[in-house]
Order: C-alpha cells, then structure tokens, then sequence
C-alpha cells in the first residue's frame, strides 16, 4: 500500500541529507569528546560547533545550550532543577506530559502546590488567566510556544511580563518542541529562562534535544561534569550534529509547507460539518499543522479508516495513550462531539500526497456515514 504520511506532528521521517551526514559521523567522529588524545579533541571541536550553529539558529549563546536525549530530558531538568522545596508551579492546561508528571512530581516529593492555569477556546493562554495563577510564592511556571495537537502558538513576552510583574522569583519554562523550525524563534526576545527542544519533530533523529538556559540549575542526576557539569554522560556528537543541521534546514521550507496545509484544508472541507480545532488559519497557528471535528463519528473509527487507506494520522499528542486529549478537555470539547483527527505536514510531503491523502478522508468519513 502507498502510505500518506500526516502524522508529522508525532514525529518525521529523517531528512536524507541529514541521515546521510549522520551515518558519516557515526562512522568517523566516533570518539569520546572528552578524551585528549587528537580524535577527542576533534570530536569535541565538532560538538562545539554544532553547539554553535544551533545556539546561532535560535538566537543564542553557545554556552547556553545545553544537549539531552531529547525534549522530555530538557524539561524535566528545567522542572527539577531547583532544590528548594515548597512554593507554587504554575502550568498551563494544556501542557504535554513531561510537564504535567513533572509537576505532579514537585507536588509530591517538594511540597509545592500546582496551578493549572486555563486556556481559552483557542488553546491560548492570555495574560489576563496567567495573572490570576501568580502569587509571590510560585517559583516556576511552565508554558508551551506552540501546543503540540491544535497547533495554537502562545504569545509568550506578553506572558514573561506577567510572569515577572506578579512572581519575580519565578523561573519560566518554555517547551518549544514543537516550534522549533516551523516560527522563527529567538530564544532571548521569548522572556523565558529555559527553553526546550528535540530534533524528531522537524527530520532530525530521535534520541537528541537541547536545553537553552540563561539561569543556572542543579542537574538531576550526577556524571561525568560533561555539558558544564548540568547533564552526565558522553555526548553523542553526531547526532548533535544532526540536530543542529536538522534545526537550520526546516524553517526555509515553511512556507511551501504551510500551503499544502492550506490547500488540505480547502479540500476537506468538502466534508459535511467538519471544524477545525484551535485558531483559525493565521498567525497564532503553527504552519504544519491542521486539527478536525468530524461530528457524530468516534475518532478512534476515523483513524482505523483511514489506516485502511493508507493515511497515517492521528487524534491528538501520541503520548495520549488512547486517552480523550487533556488539550481538548480544556478547550471544552467532550469525546461525544465527534472524531478529533490530528493531519501534520512534514518537509517531505507532496502536493499528490496532499490530494490524495483529502481524497481518502473524504471517502473514509463517507463510508462511516453510509454505515450508521
């Protein structure tokens, strides 16, 4: 079967440019970064400049980027990073799961109280509710730049400014997985204290990400003193290498991808009472990324139909775990209301991909109709 791929918010198929210079790497700069001998000082000289070439891509400091296995680990260590216990964190309702456990874990082993702070039908967090969850007392607030299932985008100076006016003490966490490459991002104009990315959501392999700090922060675990001593273990320079590659070849191709999303769009809604899910088409909504509400079908149904087409989907965050999407309960949707369906473009997708994949929802939900 011909597979469409549309589940590029998930994860991407890697870039061949990307895998090819990867497996090179593999290959030639296998050596420990932290060794003496020449090998290691060139495999360290590499790891330095792909530090740099990524801190250069989203407008920071070398020093101040940090890599991890991926966006979870960057997280988590800005969540855990501060020892004292007590005080409040504020997360947004929307977070992904590596934010909500990680907050769940404060709550238990540090004593501090969470507040969920809501969002608004758009999946946006506005500085007016932000507000309302700040006390002198919270010591951390996280909130995502770009939600990873409705695509919504958080203005987020205007709420580093609400953060800094009403908990000066707070640090601001912001998860950015899913912006890196698809906004232009400038990590320093963003008001945050630490920022996360990873590489898999934008054809870069699985198993990297970075953390951008401008705050020191006690590491989780203790190792080597590798990464300025804030996260053990040997680095892996290749695939630091592909991140940073990966990061600088995909916000260019944004435009042509944003298009195709647009004209998927146009097409389904040839489709009889489907809504799209967050903002509308504009600014405030990543340029990949379209989310659905075909009414009285379960989603669960829709994705199996069109699986059987060969279209790869899907009903929300992939960490869900067939759970009704913790997003679409805070946007006030209910299971009932009908299929949620996720479709993401990727770098690689094409305009008969595109076509094809409307062609196939189309019959799919048709068909699902014609059997009530």
């Amino acid at each position: 079967m011909d597979f469409i791929y549309l589940d590029n918010g998930a994860s991407t198929p890697l870039d061949p440019v990307v895998a090819q210079g990867l497996a090179e790497r593999q290959a030639t700069c296998f050596a420990n970064p932290n060794s003496v001998h020449p090998l290691g000082r060139a495999a360290a000289q590499a790891l330095e400049e792909a530090r740099a070439k990524l801190a250069l891509t989203v407008g920071a400091a070398p020093e101040e980027v940090i890599f991890t296995s991926g966006g979870t680990e960057s997280l988590s260590l800005a969540l855990l990073g501060d020892p004292t216990p007590g005080g409040r964190v504020a997360i947004s309702a929307v977070e992904h799961a590596s934010v909500t456990e990680g907050a769940r874990w404060l709550a238990e082993h540090r004593g501090m109280q969470v507040d969920e702070v809501p969002v608004d039908a758009l999946g946006r967090v506005t500085p007016a509710a932000l507000a309302l969850r700040l006390d002198p007392e919270t010591r951390l607030v996280a909130i995502m730049l770009a939600n990873n299932e409705v695509g919504t985008l958080n203005d987020m100076p205007a709420l580093a400014a609400v953060v800094r006016a009403r908990a000066p003490r707070a640090r601001l966490v912001v998860d950015a997985v899913q912006a890196l490459g698809k906004i232009p991002l400038q990590v320093k104009a963003l008001g945050a204290d630490h920022v996360a990315f990873a590489a898999h959501k934008i054809h870069g392999p699985k198993g990297i990400g970075a953390l951008w700090s401008a705050r020191p922060f006690q590491p989780t675990f203790k190792g080597g003193g590798q990464e300025g001593g804030l996260r053990g273990g040997t680095q892996s320079v290749p695939l630091a290498w592909a991140l940073a590659e990966a990061a600088a070849r995909h916000l260019p191709d944004m435009p042509r991808i944003a298009a195709l999303r647009d004209r998927l769009w146009a097409r389904l809604q040839q489709v009889p009472g489907i809504a799209l899910n967050g903002p509308p088409i504009g600014p405030e909504r990543l340029g990949n990324n379209l989310h659905v509400r075909v009414p009285g079908l379960a989603s669960m149904a829709v994705l199996e139909a069109l699986a059987e087409r060969g279209v790869c989907a899907s009903a929300g965050s992939a960490c869900g775990k067939g759970r009704f999407s913790r997003t679409l309960g805070a946007l006030g949707f209910h299971p009932e209301d009908g299929a949620f369906i996720r479709l993401t473009i990727g770098r690689f997708t094409t305009e008969a991909e595109v076509e094809a994949g409307a062609d196939r929802f189309i019959d799919a939900v048709a068909s699902l109709r014609a059997s009530l």
